[in-house]
């Protein structure tokens, strides 16, 4: 009798085949339903956003008129009358802001002069431009949407924020025209650039702009805006507030006038305010920041005030970035510096301290 004394074969690999060829299917299947669900939910807030945006366009009609301004339509809205031979007050918004920013500035500052707010290409009412969202042309665009809409000079331009570097930017382009600036918490072309801190900062930013329009696509940034704080403004403004941050032409204009900050600043820098122009900056305190870059803040602010020999600077205690425009008590700060450049600019007179 043969004994046969081999070990027994044992298959292992392929007893091991089966589980992890099952294994390997069932991640197949849910990949591809995740990449189903994940296509449907893009779907859905697509249609959900194209739907919302056609809602927003008939519940918030344009306050004021649309101006062709070479092909495509800026949306001005213009009230009172020049007095005495009072200058044209231009209300020039922050970045990812609108001219409904400027409900509770507007009606007083009319009560002595013409008062014009705008909005810039692709923003609330106003037309998506062909052109580059950078300083100089905004500039060129604002200043063809006053004169096809014969609103002449001379002009006080009013910027908040991002708005402070393009009204910078028209009074280097057209001096001829602006008799004085006011500049509320004005953005600085060295806030980017100046600093290690400042860089990082864009270039994170950048990245967020850079998907942001995607975002919005998708509703995304619709579902967000429900859960933003009221503006404090009065209806519609605030409901129009909303609406211009879910648009998806706004989010478009918005992410290439900062991915255009590099431009801007350059351009900035390079223009020349005269030395004796009326210029009134008001200042915030409360960024919510580190003291660090508070302070840095301050000082481009004390820079600003130093573009004129004709210039004010008040630092408005208890503030921040949008309380000129949104808070009633600091809003009388802002149209009372508003009204000391229309009134220093009627009498040739230069700004003089309370």
């Amino acid at each position: 009798m043969t004994v046969n004394t081999q070990s027994p074969v044992t298959r292992v690999g392929s007893q091991t085949a089966k589980p992890a060829g099952r294994l390997f299917a069932s991640l197949k299947r849910t990949a591809l339903w995740l990449i189903i669900g994940i296509v449907a939910i893009a779907a859905v807030g697509a249609i959900y956003q194209a739907i919302a945006t056609q809602i927003d366009k008939g519940a918030y009609p344009a306050s004021g008129q649309m101006v062709d301004v070479g092909g495509y339509r800026l949306h001005l809205n213009c009230t009172g009358a020049n007095v005495n031979g009072s200058p044209t007050v231009i209300l020039e918004n922050g970045l990812g802001a609108i001219s409904s920013t400027w409900a509770l500035v507007q009606p007083e500052v009319t009560k002595a002069t013409r008062v014009c707010s705008y909005d810039r290409a692709g923003m609330g009412w106003s037309d998506s431009s062909p052109e580059p969202r950078d300083a100089q042309h905004i500039a060129i665009e604002l200043h063809t949407l006053l004169q096809n809409a014969q609103i002449p000079g001379p002009y006080v331009l009013v910027g908040w924020s991002f708005g402070g570097l393009y009204v910078r930017e028209y009074a280097g382009q057209y001096p001829d025209e602006v008799v004085g600036l006011v500049l509320l918490d004005s953005s600085h072309p060295d806030q980017w650039t100046g600093t290690p801190e400042g860089q990082a900062q864009f270039e994170t930013n950048a990245k967020i702009y850079s998907f942001a329009p995607t975002l919005v696509r998708m509703g995304v940034m619709r579902v967000m805006g429900l859960l933003q704080p009221a503006s404090g403004l009065p209806a519609p403004y605030n409901e129009e507030l909303k609406a211009s941050f879910a648009a998806t032409k706004d989010w478009d204009a918005q992410s290439a006038e900062f991915l255009a900050l590099p431009a801007t600043s350059a351009q900035v820098r390079e223009s020349e305010l005269l030395d004796n122009i009326l210029l009134f900056v008001l200042t915030a305190t409360e960024h919510g920041m580190p003291p660090k870059l508070e302070q840095l803040w301050q000082s481009w602010q004390t820079d600003l005030a130093s573009l004129s020999s004709n210039s004010l600077h008040q630092i408005v205690e208890g503030a921040d970035h949008a309380s000129f425009w949104r808070d009633p008590e600091v809003v009388k700060v802002t149209n009372d510096a508003i009204l000391q450049v229309v009134g220093a600019a009627r009498m040739g007179l230069a700004l003089a301290s309370k």
